[in-house]
C-alpha cells in the first residue's frame, strides 16, 4: 500500500510541473504589442523564398525575428526535425487543408469540402493577416520594404530584379487562392474535367494507410448524409505558416 501509495505522489507531482509549465508558457492573447509583432514578422517568413527582397537572411539577424521564434517555440515547442515528425510523416495537402479548418487530424470518414477552403482562404482573413503584418513590419523594420503586401483580393510578392541597377517588381502569389488549393490535393486533380472545369466538391478520409492520411471522392450520398463540420474561426499567422512550412517539406523536399 505505501509503494502503492509513492507512485501516486510522484504522478501527482509530475502532472502538476506539466501543468505549471504549460500555464507560465505566454499565450497569444496575451501578448505585448512587441511580442505580438515579433511573433507576426516570423511567421511570415514560409512566405518568403531566396528570389525575393528582402529576403529570410536580411530578417534573421533582427532582434524581432529572434524574439519571434523564441516566442514560437514557447508558445507552440520547438519545430521538431522532417525525420523525426510523425504528423509530417502522415501529412498530405488534402489532411493539412482539414487541420488548418477543423483544428484537428482528420478521423477516419471525415470529409473535407471545397466550402472549408473556401472559409480559411478567404479574402477577409488573408487581408487581416496581412495587414497585420504590414502594421508589425513599419513599426519594427522600418529600415527594411516589407516584401509581401495584400492589395485588391491578391497577395503580391516582391522579387529581386534580375540586373543591378534595375527596380524590384511584385509578382502575384495565386498559391492562396482557395480553388488553385483545392485543385492542389491530388485526388481532386484526377476527379476533374479540365474542359469543362467540372471538379468534385468533397473528400472522405480513408485513415492512415502505408503511413499516409489517405482519402478519396466522396460520393453524393456521402456528402449528404454528413453534416458540414464548421471550420474555426482562429486565423492565427502561425497556423497558415505552419501549412506553408509542411507543403514546402512535403512537396519540394520530398519528405
Amino acid at each position: 500500500m505505501n509503494r502503492q501509495w509513492q507512485n501516486i505522489q510522484r504522478r501527482i507531482e509530475r502532472l502538476t510541473r506539466q501543468l505549471s509549465a504549460r500555464l507560465s508558457k505566454p499565450r497569444p492573447e496575451s501578448l505585448s504589442r512587441f511580442d505580438e509583432d515579433a511573433l507576426t514578422i516570423y511567421c511570415s517568413q514560409t512566405y518568403m523564398n531566396a528570389c525575393m527582397t528582402p529576403t529570410y537572411s536580411d530578417i534573421e539577424s533582427t532582434q524581432i525575428y529572434s524574439r519571434g521564434k523564441e516566442l514560437r517555440n514557447a508558445i507552440y515547442g520547438p519545430i521538431i526535425p522532417a525525420y523525426q515528425s510523425e504528423h509530417l510523416k502522415r501529412y498530405t495537402r488534402a489532411s493539412g487543408e482539414f487541420e488548418l479548418a477543423i483544428c484537428r487530424g482528420p478521423k477516419v470518414g471525415d470529409i473535407l469540402r471545397l466550402q472549408h477552403l473556401r472559409r480559411m482562404h478567404s479574402t477577409g482573413i488573408y487581408a487581416r493577416l496581412f495587414e497585420k503584418l504590414n502594421a508589425a513590419w513599419q513599426r519594427r523594420l522600418p529600415q527594411l520594404p516589407c516584401p509581401l503586401k495584400f492589395e485588391d483580393g491578391r497577395l503580391f510578392r516582391r522579387l529581386k530584379p534580375n540586373k543591378r541597377g534595375e527596380e524590384p517588381t511584385w509578382e502575384e502569389d495565386v498559391s492562396i487562392d482557395a480553388e488553385v488549393r483545392w485543385l492542389k490535393i491530388p485526388q481532386v486533380y484526377a476527379d476533374t474535367n479540365f474542359e469543362t472545369m467540372e471538379t468534385i466538391s468533397g473528400l472522405i478520409f480513408l485513415g492512415v494507410q502505408n503511413g499516409k492520411r489517405r482519402c478519396r471522392a466522396a460520393t453524393n450520398e456521402e456528402l449528404m448524409r454528413q453534416e458540414i463540420e464548421p471550420p474555426v474561426e482562429d486565423a492565427a499567422f502561425f497556423r497558415y505558416g505552419e501549412q506553408q512550412f509542411f507543403e514546402f517539406m512535403v512537396e519540394v523536399m520530398g519528405v
